[in-house]
């Protein structure tokens, strides 16, 4: 009897996940037929799992697995009654029909988020408070189709500038690696996971708040302010932007004022993906002083070539320079 016990709360658990066989089926309607106890315990368990969402796509669950794994977890031990068995089986039910739960949880929360992985630079979207997002390439961005009535919570890896619609009743919040940036309403550049090792936000107007989430370590940010998360020291630290280019990527104008040509290069790289390289020395004097705005690399490089008497050459996408003429 304790075996066909085991096998009806078999069956009872792939009846509820719809994977129920027609001999199964028939074996299960004879045990419920037997007694008000033993529909009374199927149908409770039927009730729980009735509250699940009626919409979206779930995974799906092995229950046959799922009973495996339990059985291989639970000992029975020889000497309990009766009673104890009948509490077990139920536990398993209770436990398989959680475990469904949480995969449709989560699969209702993923459909509830739109993820948006920037093929270009200067991507824009606009969320549901019309605040505005630009996007530098290859950045992500995850976003709730509607936000919570207490705040305004996204996640984002890479390059973005945000334009937040203020709300002081709803906090803006950007989640990123070992870090998080909370406002009001503001503007602002997030340039995050940087060669993996650090997260940089420049405020343009308003006020930030930049908090380190592994130790709680927070700088408030204002217009023209810095703040760097370096990940090897998990440190946080706030300072004056000095870099006259860092919203480049997302205007196209880029300004040398007297700038060492290895970092006018690393500048020309990261703005246009490029792959320039140096084959000879930079001498001491090297330094460039010259703008450029919504110009192609080609024009850029033509510049340099004539205001330094540069030159180069160029092998597919890789270009080196072979003189620096100074």
């Amino acid at each position: 009897m304790k075996e066909l016990n085991e096998h009806i709360e078999f069956i009872i658990t792939r009846k509820i996940s719809s994977t129920i066989t027609d001999d199964e089926q028939t074996l299960l309607s004879s045990w419920l037929a037997e007694s008000e106890a033993n529909s009374s315990h199927f149908n409770a368990l039927q009730k729980i799992y009735s509250n699940k969402p009626q919409k979206g796509n779930y995974p799906a669950i092995n229950i046959d697995l799922e009973w495996t794994k339990f059985k291989n977890t639970v000992r029975y031990e020889e000497n309990l009654n009766k009673a104890s068995f009948g509490w077990l089986r139920v536990a398993a039910s209770v436990a398989l029909i959680a475990v469904a739960g949480y995969f449709i949880w989560n699969a209702q929360f993923k459909s509830n988020s739109i993820q948006v992985v920037a093929q270009n630079w200067g991507e824009i979207i606009i969320l549901p408070d019309n605040s505005q997002i630009t996007l530098n390439k290859g950045a992500k961005l995850t976003y709730p189709k509607e936000f919570s009535s207490t705040n305004r919570k996204v996640s984002l890896e890479g390059e973005a500038f945000f334009k937040i619609t203020r709300n002081e009743n709803k906090p803006f919040i950007v989640n990123l690696s070992q870090s998080r940036v909370e406002v009001l309403g503001t503007s602002f550049n997030i340039k995050g996971n940087i060669n993996n090792n650090k997260t940089e936000v420049v405020v343009s107007t308003g006020k930030v708040s930049f908090t380190n989430t592994s130790n709680a370590a927070t700088v408030i940010l204002t217009k023209g302010e810095k703040g760097t998360l370096m990940k090897s020291s998990n440190m946080i630290t706030k300072t004056i932007n000095n870099d006259v280019n860092v919203m480049a990527w997302k205007t196209r104008k880029i300004v040398f004022n007297n700038m060492e040509l290895d970092r006018v290069i690393k500048t020309i790289n990261t703005l246009y993906d490029a792959q320039i390289s140096f084959s000879t020395d930079i001498g001491v004097n090297c330094n460039v002083t010259v703008s450029f705005e919504n110009q192609s690399l080609e024009a850029v490089l033509s510049v340099l070539e004539l205001t330094l008497n540069l030159r180069y050459k160029k092998s597919g996408d890789v270009i080196e320079i072979i003189q620096t003429g100074c």
